[in-house]
């Protein structure tokens, strides 16, 4: 049996991981950041875990699917990193699926390796802050000429795309989102995400008190004079 590389688990159905599809979401183990708000912190530390799906339940479970399920978002931790990351797109591709990377953008030859090979309909990057504070964020080091290189990537690469910055108190305000804003001239969208303090990597931010939605819309509608910015996560009002 054939199992996915450092495969965690897959979500069945969203219909919010990816805008304007339904996907199954294929989690990957293991990252390169250390953002203290991640919500996904099992996936962080990379620790070597017994391989959770294969291929042909993946691949099963899709074909009996297909006609609802428009495609797979793979997700991470940072997929990236896997090494495998690249024909997995394409077998995924050849039972007729389209496929999402999410991505932080530390490695721009990867995200280059799968535009080349035409194995991703839609690339989405987290955009952690402003240049500046990037290491205050991911609390490691960071290339940020890897990080620019792979935004304009992104942006020049004639695929879907989005880029999203999840606005945590502290960490991003709205002077590093206009900062944020405008290193992304020309992007198809900026997505503000909702600070969610209900599981975090470091346990402090757990009791961090969110912005309040109306500001995250406010900021979003004044973003929209420099690029397509929408909001997600709101309780008081959804965009996007």
């Amino acid at each position: 049996m054939s199992f996915i590389e450092n495969a965690r688990g897959f979500l069945p159905s969203s219909m919010l991981d990816w805008p304007g599809k339904i996907c199954t979401v294929l989690f990957l183990n293991g990252c390169n950041f250390r953002c203290p708000y991640c919500h996904n912190p099992d996936l962080v530390n990379g620790r070597k875990i017994p391989n959770e799906v294969s291929w042909s339940r993946l691949a099963f479970f899709l074909s009996q699917r297909r006609g609802w399920i428009d495609g797979v978002s793979i997700s991470g931790g940072e997929p990236t990193l896997n090494s495998e990351l690249s024909d997995l797109c394409r077998k995924i591709k050849g039972i007729s699926m389209l496929v999402k990377v999410d991505t932080n953008g530390s490695r721009p030859r990867v995200i280059k390796e799968l535009l080349n090979r035409g194995v991703v309909d839609h690339l989405s990057m987290d955009v952690k802050t402003s240049l500046a504070r990037y290491p205050e964020v991911v609390m490691r080091p960071v290339d940020m000429d890897s990080i620019m290189e792979s935004i304009d990537t992104i942006i020049c690469s004639g695929i879907e795309h989005e880029f999203r910055c999840t606005v945590v108190p502290g960490l991003v305000d709205y002077q590093d989102l206009e900062s944020i804003a405008s290193m992304l001239r020309g992007a198809e969208a900026l997505m503000l995400q909702q600070f969610r303090p209900e599981k975090t990597l470091l346990p402090e931010y757990q009791t961090l008190k969110p912005y309040p939605d109306e500001l995250i819309i406010e900021w979003a509608d004044k973003l929209n004079a420099i690029l397509p910015t929408r909001s997600r996560g709101l309780a008081a009002m959804a965009r996007g």
